[in-house]
């Protein structure tokens, strides 16, 4: 067990302990959570889930963590109830406070960092080599018709990335795009193209350059791995993709030939919207320190 949970690292539980922690002045008491909300919530939870699933059996630590776990379940499940209540209702919206999926939010966070305290190690830098390939989710819309050439965009990604055994990238990482190329249609013969590249991961207030292009475009989540679909985020998980699924628009392009080039059909513009998973693959490789 040691030093498993050390690769986490303390940079990315900094980042997920400031994001739960968002102040309440944000937000006034009583607002609806967002459907972006409760995806930030099922990143804290895979997350969560990766660190429960390298805790030792048998230990006194590991047995009240998986105990501080299950009240967290129960909270999620208390969410997705009324989540579900709420839908069959016909209401629109989210049907849960903003403060209570912060209030879970800040659970995970304190959590996570007992166990980083509990299980931690020397920390050694973990590195993704060359080739590597891991999803990013659209924080915005992007489209062939409005975007310029240097826009940068905001992406996350969706679950976390290992390295030889240890955890690189946590979930919710925030990473830059930056539109290298772009073309709208040209009615009724060509197509839309938006040529993708990503240049810098955040973790905490560190600034990581990032040399990475888009291989591939996908709207479902079930696409990435296998996090998520077990665990404590697969409570979560099926509510989450109806409500921010059934909010989202229609992809319109696809990857041509790996080279981070997103290309319409004819005559129709590129269209990507907030929530797209895009595959990406590191240029050179990434490495992530620890402190």
């Amino acid at each position: 067990m040691k030093g498993i949970l050390a690769s986490v690292g303390c940079l990315a539980l900094v980042a997920a302990s400031a994001a739960a922690a968002q102040t309440r002045d944000d937000r006034r008491a009583g607002d609806e959570a967002r459907p972006r909300d409760l995806q930030r919530l099922q990143d804290d939870l895979a997350n969560l889930d990766e660190d429960l699933r390298h805790l030792e059996p048998g230990s006194r630590d590991a047995d009240t963590f998986r105990e501080k776990a299950d009240e967290i379940r129960e909270d999620v499940i208390y969410l997705k109830v009324k989540m579900r209540r709420h839908q069959k209702e016909g209401g629109e919206g989210t049907g849960v406070l903003y403060e209570d999926v912060a209030d879970v939010r800040t659970a995970i966070a304190d959590l996570r960092e007992d166990m980083e305290r509990a299980f931690s190690g020397s920390g050694r830098d973990v590195t993704l080599q060359e080739g590597t390939e891991f999803f990013v989710r659209l924080e915005e819309p992007l489209s062939s018709k409005t975007a310029r050439v240097e826009d940068r965009f905001e992406a996350v990604v969706p679950e976390p990335v290992r390295a030889g055994g240890a955890v690189a990238i946590s979930a919710g990482t925030r990473v830059r795009g930056i539109v290298r190329d772009v073309e709208p249609a040209h009615r009724p013969s060509k197509g839309g193209r938006l040529e993708l590249a990503f240049d810098a991961m955040y973790l905490g207030r560190e600034r990581l350059d990032l040399r990475a292009s888009a291989v591939s475009v996908d709207q479902e989540q079930g696409g990435v791995g296998t996090v998520g679909k077990a665990g404590i985020g697969a409570v979560l998980g099926g509510m989450l993709g109806g409500i921010v699924g059934g909010k989202k628009g229609a992809i319109l392009g696809t990857i041509l030939g790996g080279s981070g080039a997103v290309v319409g059909t004819t005559g129709e513009d590129v269209e990507l919207p907030e929530g797209t998973l895009i595959r990406v693959r590191l240029d050179v490789p990434l490495t992530i320190p620890r402190t």
